[in-house]
């Protein structure tokens, strides 16, 4: 019996303490719920929590958001911008037809105005279609022995420049060598006086040879072919002398810039000259090789 009692003294007083430290909680939990002190607890507590993530919002996610904006603005810009490079580059190829027609116009124009060489020299105006080299310096033209064009003849821009002669000839076209490419030297004449014009390789200039020279060159001196020329009618402009030139001896030494430009020729004038194939030109009068001669005449001189 001893014991019992001993047992429920220990086991009452813990009772006893826990009891008062209930009643204790309770009443502060009652304190707090009737001042509002726990809601508003509460609420700073969800509001230390959800400000950093805001923050992280405002530092983080606005940003992608913007960046994603602007790729997406930049797409926009991008399309946009290739739609109107290919917009212009449909306006310039309409504008580069339109004034590839309107020199062609003007060419032909021009040719209306065109001074025959005698009454019976044709002209016959020809287009450059294209190249048989795209390195060199030939061209083929539309016209060719159906339309009176044959080996050797003279050919001129629409100014009345020289520019070669022809080469090679078919039915329906023919090739045109430009005398900065021709390995026959021409006759011409530079301020009285008669010399030899021959193309220098490689180069847009003519290397120019007057061996009975009594007068020095002058830059800028006119080159127009002579009566004695195989290969064209005299009096056709051919360059100018680029530079002064003295006199070595009797001779005189000097380089010509060809008037024409091969290069950039669309229209091209034919003279059929010698009127007739196999003639041979003296001068300005045109006579027949004889009958028993079975050569032809040379495109060169």
């Amino acid at each position: 019996m001893m014991i019992d009692r001993e047992s429920r003294r220990d086991r009452t007083l813990p009772t006893f303490i826990t009891l008062v430290v209930l009643a204790f909680l309770m009443m502060t939990f009652d304190v707090r719920l009737s001042g509002g002190g726990l809601s508003r607890g509460i609420r700073s507590g969800a509001l230390g929590v959800i400000a950093p993530l805001q923050n992280l919002a405002a530092t983080v996610i606005d940003p992608v958001a913007d960046l994603g904006d602007t790729l997406a603005g930049l797409a926009t810009l991008r399309a946009e911008n290739l739609a109107l490079r290919q917009e212009v580059a449909r306006l310039q190829a309409e504008l580069a037809g339109s004034q590839d027609l309107m020199a062609r116009l003007q060419v032909l124009e021009e040719l209306n105005d065109l001074e025959v060489i005698d009454a019976e020299t044709a002209q016959v105006a020809a287009n450059v279609i294209g190249r048989p080299d795209p390195f060199g310096a030939s061209f083929i033209i539309d016209k060719g022995s159906d339309d009176g064009v044959a080996l050797g003849h003279p050919v001129a821009d629409p100014f009345g420049y020289v520019v070669g002669k022809v080469v090679e000839v078919s039915p329906s076209n023919a090739t045109v060598v430009p005398i900065t490419q021709d390995r026959e030297a021409v006759t011409v004449l530079v301020d009285g006086q008669v010399g030899t014009l021959a193309s220098r390789f490689g180069s847009d200039f003519l290397d120019l040879e007057v061996f009975d020279a009594v007068e020095p060159l002058q830059a800028g001196d006119l080159v127009v072919t002579s009566s004695v020329s195989l290969t064209f009618p005299q009096g056709l402009p051919v360059g100018e002398v680029t530079e002064d030139a003295g006199l070595e001896g009797t001779s005189i030494s000097t380089s010509v810039r060809l008037f024409a430009d091969p290069d950039s020729l669309r229209v091209v004038v034919v003279i059929t000259w010698p009127p007739e194939p196999g003639e041979v030109v003296i001068g300005t009068t045109t006579t027949a090789p004889p009958a028993s001669s079975s050569t032809t005449t040379s495109a060169g001189g």
